[in-house]
């Protein structure tokens, strides 16, 4: 599924953590979707970041590849999306 960058704006700290970010306009193609405690975040085919976010699930700690709030995207007509738009990416693995 392609979509489209529509909001680049980081915080300095997110800018410190996530060397790699979409770019306002660009078009990107969704990796994989990840549900979190923030929400709805995807990794892009386009952009590829360290695995530098920590995390600790079930008494174990783990790193992962920091992800992109979904509401950053919109699809090629500039709709928002939504999971029910981005979650097919996960079962067929586009």
């Amino acid at each position: 599924m392609d979509i489209i960058c529509i909001d680049d704006h980081f915080t300095p700290e997110q800018m410190a953590d996530i060397p790699n970010r979409p770019i306002k306009d660009n078009l990107y193609s969704i990796r994989d979707v990840v549900k979190s405690a923030n929400g709805i975040g995807l990794l892009l085919n386009e952009i590829q970041n360290p695995h530098n976010g920590w995390t600790t699930r079930n008494g174990m700690k783990f790193t992962f590849e920091p992800n992109f709030n979904i509401n950053r995207f919109a699809d090629l007509q500039h709709m928002p999306l939504n999971y029910e738009m981005v979650k097919e990416v996960q079962k067929v693995g586009v």
